[in-house]
């Protein structure tokens, strides 16, 4: 189990369930709500080595489900090694994001521009942490690392973004200007 659920800080109605399986094979299909995620565990093991933050978020705060000596194993021979993730890669992935959302309120689908630019700001937020040295926790935990960082207004775009009810129209363009703000200072 990973995510905010893992975390046990989820956020009705914004996060599903994640289940991450390291293995082969297909997975089931999911009920709604509950995102399954497959990796081999050597495309695993390539992403943690290559500064991807996903694998060591999951080694770090992942909570088992089945095969918990195995996941132990991989914990102890894995963590040491992993560089430090890659800040750039998480500001790439926000850029897409951005574009994405743009696109979508462009075509007046306000419910995903919001759900886009949320994880924009989700990707700014890990990049910022990440440069910082302090390694991001789940999303809704995001601004209150922020602000313990004092970087406040990323605090409260994501605090914003986070929140139970959904954004405005004009919340969602403030939003994507605020990330296409902070992109172009990165």
């Amino acid at each position: 189990l990973i995510g905010s659920w893992a975390r046990g800080t989820a956020v009705s109605p914004w996060s599903d369930i994640d289940v991450l399986v390291v293995g082969e094979g297909e997975p089931a299909l999911a009920p709604s709500r509950l995102q399954v995620m497959l990796i081999s565990s050597a495309e695993f093991r390539r992403r943690l080595m290559a500064g991807d933050d996903f694998p060591q978020w999951a080694l770090r705060f992942g909570v088992p489900l089945s095969g918990r000596k195995a996941w132990e194993s991989l914990r102890r021979e894995l963590l040491p090694e992993a560089p430090w993730p890659d800040s750039d890669r998480k500001l790439q992935q926000a850029r897409r994001k951005w574009e994405a959302a743009e696109a979508l309120l462009a075509m007046g689908d306000v419910p995903a521009a919001e759900e886009e630019v949320r994880f924009a700001l989700s990707h700014i937020a890990r990049a910022e942490l990440l440069s910082q040295q302090v390694f991001p926790l789940s999303r809704p935990e995001l601004s209150s690392q922020l602000e313990a960082m004092g970087d406040w207004d990323l605090a409260r775009m994501m605090a914003r973004a986070n929140s139970p009810q959904p954004m405005s129209e004009q919340d969602v363009r403030d939003a994507l200007a605020f990330v296409r703000d902070r992109l172009k200072a990165e």
